[in-house]
Formats: C-alpha cells, sequence, structure tokens
C-alpha cells in the first residue's frame, strides 16, 4: 500500500469526486479526514471508509472561512502528527446563467468555494508540508478550467483560477512538496 502511515484531506469528501478520492486513498492505506460543509453525508463517507476497515474522520469545515481552514489543519496535525496529502476538491457548480443576468452574490459564492477555497487550503496545508520538507497537493478543477463554458461564467472563472493558482504555485514549492 504506497500510502500507509500517511495522512490525507479531502476537502469536498462527502459525495462524487470527493468521495471517490477518499475511497481511493483509503484503498492505498492513507488515513483519511473527510471534509465538508455536508455533514451528514461527510459523516456517511467516514462511515464507509471505516466500515471497510480504513482509518477515517470527519471534521465539518467550510473552505471559505480562514478561521475553520486553520483550524482544520492543526486539527489533523495534532491528532495525527502530519498532513502528507491534500485534495482540494471542494466546489460548486452555480446556475447557467447569462454573463449579463449574473447576480453578484452566486458569482461572490462560486468563486469563494471554488477559487478562495482552494488558496485558503493551500494557504494552511503547505505549513506542515514545509515543516516536514515534503507532501503532495492536488487541487481538483475541471475542463471548464481550460475552456469557458457557456453561460457558467463564474464556474469558468473559477476552475481557470484554480489552474492559474496550482501552476504558480509548482514553481515556488521545494522538490519535495508537489502541487
Amino acid at each position: 500500500m504506497k500510502l500507509e502511515n500517511r495522512v490525507a484531506l479531502v476537502t469536498g469528501g462527502a459525495s462524487g469526486i470527493g468521495r471517490a478520492s477518499s475511497l481511493a486513498l483509503a484503498a492505498e492505506g492513507a488515513t483519511v479526514i473527510v471534509s465538508d460543509v455536508n455533514v451528514t453525508d461527510g459523516e456517511e463517507t467516514a462511515h464507509l471508509l471505516a466500515e471497510a476497515g480504513h482509518q477515517a474522520i470527519f471534521i465539518p469545515c467550510d473552505v471559505t472561512r480562514a478561521v475553520q481552514v486553520d483550524s482544520l489543519v492543526r486539527r489533523i496535525v495534532s491528532t495525527f502528527g502530519r498532513l502528507d496529502c491534500a485534495v482540494n476538491n471542494a466546489g460548486v457548480g452555480g446556475d447557467m446563467t447569462p454573463t449579463d443576468l449574473r447576480e453578484e452574490a452566486t458569482w461572490d459564492m462560486v468563486l469563494g468555494i471554488n477559487l478562495k477555497g482552494v488558496w485558503l487550503s493551500m494557504k494552511y496545508e503547505l505549513a506542515p508540508m514545509l515543516e516536514q520538507a515534503k507532501g503532495s497537493i492536488v487541487n481538483v478543477s475541471s475542463a471548464a478550467g481550460l475552456v469557458g463554458f457557456r453561460y457558467a461564467s463564474a464556474y469558468s472563472a473559477s476552475k481557470h483560477g484554480v489552474v492559474g493558482l496550482t501552476r504558480q504555485q509548482h514553481w515556488n514549492m521545494p522538490a519535495r512538496i508537489s502541487v
């Protein structure tokens, strides 16, 4: 098992790609911390992992709130002594609306979760990884991060931002940290 004795965090782990990532990391031997704002489904993901014999816990977190992300990472490190891997997957699609009709609140919500959430996650995940001189971070984007999707201005902009954030961060990392 490639990730035995490793600790992995998955944001947006309550369903979809986040749940699948949690299952894959656990299957490779990682202790998995599932995090999401959806407590019911997040707890279900952690329960599924535990039922299958894997070590997993659920910790709720809103990735748009720095204090919550900081607390999440601090709790992981204080409980498990390390953070080796992170999958920054928390995201929303928003609605399909022409740009000129898009509501500002929807724009702010989508950019907040999809882009600011990845940035805040990286901001706090990198500290323990740099301290231990190793770690890996996967930021989840989508095809909309490479091409624009019609009527998805906020989603496309946020996912393009994730790609840009990930690419710039890669050049700043020591060789033992991969983003």
